[in-house]
């Protein structure tokens, strides 16, 4: 079943690439494909009759099966992949680790996924982009493995790890998100794994696995060059895992001694320490670029919660979470049950899990806590951002992933206590094996819809058509036949100054130097101001020694979907206001200005440093001087 829905997911991007909206059909195509393949594999994955070795295959093809919308759209897609891209092709090309980017300049500092994929390609002899998904597909695989063992290692039969394994799936960033050619992608999986081996490490058994305590290290020595937050959060982690372990230790030594058995409480000091060694290692002078890079993004979410509670009484201050949606109703109604469902499931799941209280260790105790972020997470949805929620997910996941498959074991062993008594008939139709499928099987569905539906937007799941200022489809032939052009004409890492979406490119695979204007360096008043180029701006086109710019002759008619064209600090962004038109034309009629090569909407203007220099020219009637 499987092949039979890959192929009608095929058929759906098929369909929906040559459609210039979304329709019905695609998305009913996809889904009857999602379903097909994914519902038998969950099955054999929870069958009570399924061997180990069936179990993990069945695993290990839900992962796989969840690459394929990706694999399905071959090169790279939205800024993250072309900004890892960038990096990937220098490491292979030239040996260059750690290349300064402009896409992303965070990236230089941690290029364990690039050397990855580019030392495969070498290994191999594949092409590069072939070797570099296969890794983001071998983490993905290994994600829902890591959660499997996770949540065995917490205390939980095979059949309750696989569901835990299952659930962990349906976050919505699982699909989409985690399986993008990203440092995360390859970096949450060996974080998961890092859990896994030190719950192991930490269990009450007569002698320490040796094997987890040496995965765990490898974990961690390896993550901090990978990935910043994947890092931090780890961190975290492994310190609320400490933290619950101290009351039981306490107890157990007081009333044993110090060779008393239980849960070892020094494995996760001892984990964390050398995480902490590692970031030393890897971090050593970072401190000011990783700052730079996370501290806005914390500042605007302390910002987002900060307007949720001040503005809780101010709709002006919220939005609709599917305003504006190409989302079929199914999906939006599946998306607001989406997380009052998991909340269901996970309450549910604690309640079962304090009831058997005494038969667990602490480990559940810290996941529940990673769990309940992602419930604390949803109201930012609704203010005026969301992106921290987003990225918060493929962690907080874990936690519920834990909590419900560990429930799910002890809630299937009860069969004799009061509460099974009490609702005896309600069990007794529930637990034909017929019914708990059909059970599950909705479940799963309604949450697969709902993930997909708040996970990503629709552009960014389907192909189609290029459309103006959309990070999903922003991507055009036009910008393409630029970056080939700059490529076969201009020395690696030439500047150009260029707006957000042509920048995807040309800095990529056009292997360009794409400068990216600020308000100190505002350099887009070439773009949004009819007025004389200020002096001062001309001078900075100078200085930074760019060589080329490429204008969107669409600036001046169309509105970008994102609502900026540069940055979210440049003037007007969100605004309605297109850019003056006198503002587009001027970049044919100055002086130091050259049109060398045109594409489509694309125009690229040569700098003559020299005739800028001499003229000084911020307009075309004449002289700036």
């Amino acid at each position: 079943m499987p092949p039979v829905g890959a192929v009608l997911i095929l058929l759906s991007f098929h369909h929906a690439a040559g459609q210039p909206e979304p329709d019905q059909l695609q998305f009913a195509l996809f889904w009857a494909g999602f379903l097909l393949g994914m519902l038998p594999l969950v099955a054999l994955a929870c069958d009570r009759h399924s061997g180990g070795a069936s179990r993990t295959w069945a695993l290990v093809g839900i992962g796989l099966f969840g690459m394929v919308p990706r694999l399905l759209q071959y090169g790279p897609a939205g800024p993250d992949e072309y900004a890892h891209w960038r990096q990937s092709l220098e490491a292979f090309l030239a040996g260059d680790v750690g290349h300064s980017n402009y896409l992303l300049p965070i990236t230089r500092e941690f290029p364990g996924l690039h050397q990855a994929g580019s030392a495969i390609a070498r290994l191999a002899g594949m092409p590069l982009w072939p070797a570099s998904i296969g890794v983001v597909v071998l983490a993905h695989i290994l994600s829902v493995l890591a959660i499997y063992q996770l949540v065995r290692m917490v205390g939980a039969p095979a059949r309750g790890a696989a569901a835990g394994a299952v659930i962990y799936t349906l976050n919505p960033s699982w699909l989409y998100f985690n399986s993008a050619f990203s440092y995360e992608s390859l970096a949450l999986p060996l974080m998961i794994w890092c859990l896994a081996a030190t719950v192991a490490a930490g269990r009450a058994s007569r002698k320490i696995n040796m094997r987890a305590l040496a995965m765990a290290v490898f974990c961690v020595a390896s993550l901090p060059v990978i990935h910043h937050l994947t890092s931090i959060l780890l961190c975290l982690m492994l310190m609320l895992l400490i933290v619950v372990r101290v009351l039981p230790f306490v107890r157990q030594t007081a009333s044993g001694g110090w060779g008393a058995e239980g849960e070892r409480f020094w494995p996760p000091i001892f984990i964390g320490g050398c995480l902490l060694v590692s970031i030393t290692f890897w971090w050593s002078g970072l401190s000011g670029s990783i700052v730079g890079y996370l501290g806005p993004e914390v500042t605007r979410g302390f910002a987002q919660l900060q307007k949720m509670l001040d503005g809780i009484n101010q709709t002006s201050s919220h939005r609709s979470l599917f305003e504006n949606s190409l989302n079929p109703p199914y999906e939006i109604v599946c998306g607001y049950l989406f997380p009052i469902v998991l909340f269901a499931m996970f309450s549910w799941s604690l309640i079962v899990l304090w009831r058997n209280r005494r038969r667990l260790g602490s480990a559940p105790w810290a996941f529940a806590g990673v769990g309940s972020m992602f419930f604390a997470s949803m109201p930012l949805l609704v203010t005026g951002g969301a992106e921290g929620a987003h990225r918060s997910w493929g962690y907080s996941f874990i936690g519920i992933a834990v909590v419900c498959g560990l429930a799910w074991s002890h809630a299937r062993d009860r069969e004799a206590d009061d509460v099974a008594t009490r609702w005896r008939s309600l069990r007794r139709v529930f637990g034909r094996p017929g019914v708990t499928a059909g059970v599950v099987g909705i479940l799963f569905t309604v949450l697969a819809f709902g993930s997909a539906a708040v996970g990503v937007k629709v552009t960014h799941r389907f192909p189609g058509s290029a459309e103006v200022g959309d990070d999903g489809r922003s991507v055009s032939r036009e910008s393409a036949a630029v970056a080939s052009w700059l490529a076969a004409h201009a020395p690696v890492d030439t500047r150009v100054m260029t707006d957000r979406f042509s920048s995807l490119q040309i800095g990529s695979p056009g292997r360009m130097a794409t400068l990216r204007p600020s308000t100190k360096f505002p350099v887009w008043d070439m773009y949004m101001s009819p007025e004389p180029v200020r002096l001062e701006v001309l001078k900075q086109i100078f200085d930074s020694k760019i060589k080329y710019f490429v204008v969107d002759s669409r600036m001046a008619t169309t509105r970008p979907q994102l609502g900026i064209w540069f940055t979210r600090e440049e003037p007007g962004a969100k605004g309605p206001d297109v850019y003056p038109q006198a503002a587009i034309d001027r970049f044919n009629c100055l002086p130091w200005l050259r049109a060398v090569y045109a594409a489509g909407p694309l125009t690229v203007y040569e700098v003559n440093t020299f005739l800028l220099r001499r003229t000084r020219a911020g307009s075309c009637e004449g002289s700036g001087g």
